[in-house]
């Protein structure tokens, strides 16, 4: 038989104390309920674990080792329940996360850095989807949270601002307007317009084409246009295109980033989650994105 954790608590104090008087205080239970215990255990395993003597006990050799060995169950037993605790607050075990294009330059690997320092024990699982993925993946339990641009949403899905980001012109270096300072989104219409198709990314498309539509003008959309050819096309000045500002973190090469005179327009980007399958450690990832959104003003009233 094993001895009980119980027990190899009572066989480490009596190691620890060198006595079973002074063990038992310590583990505030009788002297002669301890040494039942202990003795139990060396009946168990047929081994003696300590030497009586008139001053005391003295642990042999064989006992030296079923103590270090005791104490590392014990601390791994402790370890377990306190794991599991901060599990049960979202604070340790495993949070899937998906994430789409437009988050990838800063949004989302900034909330992931603060998660890791509030959050040490919890371990993000994470791959980049397309915006039309989504909603699957979040509907049939594959993924625990997403990160977006704002689209509609079924009832079954809730959602929390996390930023609203400026848009800029992404031009070919050689475009005409590529050597101003700023622009309007006006200045872009007559270009082909490259955008990732709304069946790929629904919310983005669906805020960019707004933002040609809040200037007074229909744009005309690249119908060829795809998720490998978009930068491609910008590029060689075939056309040109929105996209978010912290794409300047990795600006693809042969293309310029202009600003959009203010206010420019803005994409949203949200975090969402079933709401019938919310794990505790979901509340730990929006209050990270809370706390940068606040630092860096990503939601400016």
């Amino acid at each position: 038989m094993t001895p009980e954790l119980r027990q190899m608590r009572y066989v480490v104090a009596v190691a620890e104390a060198r006595s079973f008087t002074r063990a038992a205080a310590r583990m505030h239970i009788a002297q002669q309920a301890l040494s039942q215990q202990v003795r139990a255990v060396e009946d168990q395993i047929g081994v003696e674990l300590f030497a009586r003597t008139s001053r005391g006990v003295v642990v042999t050799a064989p006992g030296a080792v079923f103590v270090q060995e005791a104490k590392r169950v014990i601390n791994a037993a402790e370890r377990a329940v306190a794991r599991t605790h901060a599990a049960s607050r979202g604070e340790a075990g495993v949070v899937r996360l998906v994430y789409t294009l437009t988050t990838v330059y800063e949004t989302f690997p900034a909330i992931v850095e603060r998660l890791a320092e509030s959050c040490p024990g919890l371990r993000v699982q994470d791959r980049e989807v397309f915006g039309a993925d989504v909603e699957p993946l979040l509907l049939d339990g594959g993924q625990d949270l997403a990160f977006c641009p704002r689209t509609a949403l079924p009832a079954e899905l809730r959602r929390q601002e996390v930023r609203r980001e400026p848009f800029v012109a992404a031009l070919a270096s050689g475009h005409r307007l590529a050597e101003r300072a700023s622009i309007t989104v006006s200045d872009l219409a007559g270009d082909l317009l490259e955008v990732w198709p709304r069946e790929m990314a629904p919310g983005f498309y669906d805020a960019v084409l707004g933002a040609c539509r809040d200037a007074g003008f229909e744009p005309r959309v690249d119908e060829h246009a795809s998720g490998s050819t978009v930068w491609g096309n910008i590029a060689a000045g075939r056309g040109g295109g929105l996209v978010v500002r912290s794409l300047a973190l990795q600006q693809p090469r042969g293309i310029v980033l202009v600003p959009i005179e203010s206010p420019p327009p803005q994409l949203t980007i949200d975090a969402v989650w079933h709401a019938g399958h919310e794990i505790p450690a979901v509340e730990r990832v929006l209050e990270a994105a809370a706390e940068v959104g606040a630092e860096r003003n990503w939601l400016p009233t």
